[in-house]
């Protein structure tokens, strides 16, 4: 079943765009490819494959991201419309019933390489590994989409069957943006450059990265996290980045002391994308940089301690100003990614993404939503969190040649449970 759409050519290809394509063709192993995706577990019987494919057909032509491919040779980068055949990207696959079975698939998946000259994207039911139950898995490169366009393809595929527009991935809507205040847009700026400054923290000769992963999942109760957050003064994501921030801490000091350091430079990307960039292929975010706070003190105190570093990205005034520089100025969107993506500035990168729609399929519920994130060649370690129900997931890939980080992924669970435990016995005057 191959599907034709009819769309308006795509904005061509931007600087993330080309440097997660050329990161897929450069990397050292298939592990640091930059595949994405999300994994989607449902209650119910293996669905009719045929039946699926329709699905799918009936929502490409919503879905840019899905029926184009990056063109790099013979002229400029271009997004280059091509029909995919759902015979072979909509696929089964049987998994063996058993403790990490359904987990090693997952991981399988993820390094197969994509369609180099059609779409890269591939969705495959899983089933077998438990009664009743299967999985929706759709793996991709980051160079067609980044997490939130990720967001869309799930709510458009899998959300209601009317044409309503997916709005969990749409960051700012311009068309309602106020004048920006020259002083608070010269700050935003002055902020956005300082944070490229090189650390120099995880290219350091004497411990060369290799390219490898260990790719590893950890579940929380949703409520748990924004119940948290709400207790400090926070959100979800700054309990998040807290924790995460506390795990590297921890395994830093036992297993790498010069990077037990204060503060920790970490990175997160800046969802950018507006409403009527929904569903078109390519990259609308910026990997900024936070300092955290580094060093040996309490879950607790750290998250009150991450509060007031994540606060000037709560400012709508950044968000505005890098919307500009990435949307408006190519030459500072070029120059910016040329300086926060050096060796010597790369660092762990925490995410977080919202789908606020239920999902399901002929009646199948979604119940839970696992994200699949990249680590490119270059980062240490990536973790990406997917708030979605009542258990939200957290991906970590963590580069091999990090003796005993397979451990970060417990001691950030354990961080959070210790942050929750805190905020129900607050200090006096009510603050945590």
């Amino acid at each position: 079943m191959t599907v034709l759409t009819s769309v308006l050519a795509p904005p061509a290809p931007n600087p993330v765009d080309l440097l997660f394509h050329t990161a897929g063709k450069l990397a050292s192993h298939q592990e640091a490819v930059p595949g994405v995706g999300v994994v989607l577990h449902l209650t119910g019987d293996t669905p009719d494959l045929t039946r699926l494919r329709e699905r799918v057909a009936r929502r490409l032509h919503r879905l840019p991201c899905l029926t184009h491919v990056l063109t790099t040779d013979d002229g400029p980068p271009r997004w280059t419309p091509s029909a995919p055949d759902l015979e072979e990207y909509v696929t089964e696959r049987r998994v063996t019933a058993g403790p990490g079975c359904l987990d090693d698939t997952v991981r399988e998946l993820l390094h197969l390489p994509l369609p180099d000259d059609t779409p890269a994207w591939r969705l495959v039911v899983l089933s077998g590994h438990a009664t009743r139950r299967y999985c929706l898995a759709l793996i991709t490169h980051h160079a067609v989409q980044d997490a939130a366009n990720l967001v869309t393809v799930v709510e458009t595929l899998l959300g209601r069957d009317d044409d309503t527009p997916s709005t969990s991935a749409a960051a700012l809507d311009t068309g309602r943006t106020p004048a920006p205040d020259p002083r608070r847009q010269l700050d935003a700026a002055a902020y956005i450059w300082r944070s490229t400054r090189p650390h120099g923290l995880w290219n350091d000769p004497r411990h060369p990265l290799s390219g490898r992963r260990h790719v590893r999942w950890q579940e929380v109760p949703t409520r748990l996290l924004r119940d948290t957050g709400r207790a400090y003064g926070g959100t979800a994501n700054d309990v998040h980045l807290a924790a995460l921030a506390h795990a590297v801490d921890r395994w830093a000091a036992e297993h790498r002391p010069e990077a037990d350091r204060d503060p920790l430079p970490m990175m997160l990307p800046v969802n950018l994308r507006t409403p009527a960039e929904a569903g078109l292929p390519g990259n609308r975010f910026h990997l900024a940089r936070v300092a955290l706070p580094g060093g040996p003190m309490t879950p607790a105190r750290r998250l009150r301690r991450t509060l007031p570093a994540t606060e000037p990205l709560k400012d709508p005034s950044y968000r505005r100003e890098l919307h500009r520089m990435t949307a408006q100025d190519p030459l500072a969107h070029s120059q910016l990614i040329a300086a926060s993506a050096a060796p010597d500035r790369l660092t762990v990168v925490g995410s977080i993404f919202r789908i606020t729609e239920r999902l399901a399929h002929d009646g199948d519920p979604v119940d839970r939503v696992v994200p699949i994130i990249c680590c490119p060649e270059g980062f240490p370690l990536t973790v990406g969190l997917f708030l979605y129900g009542d258990t939200s997931t957290v991906s970590f890939q963590i580069d091999r040649s990090l003796t005993g980080a397979e451990e970060i992924p417990r001691l950030w669970r354990r961080a959070v449970d210790d942050m929750a435990t805190c905020a129900e016995d607050p200090a006096p005057g009510g603050t945590p």
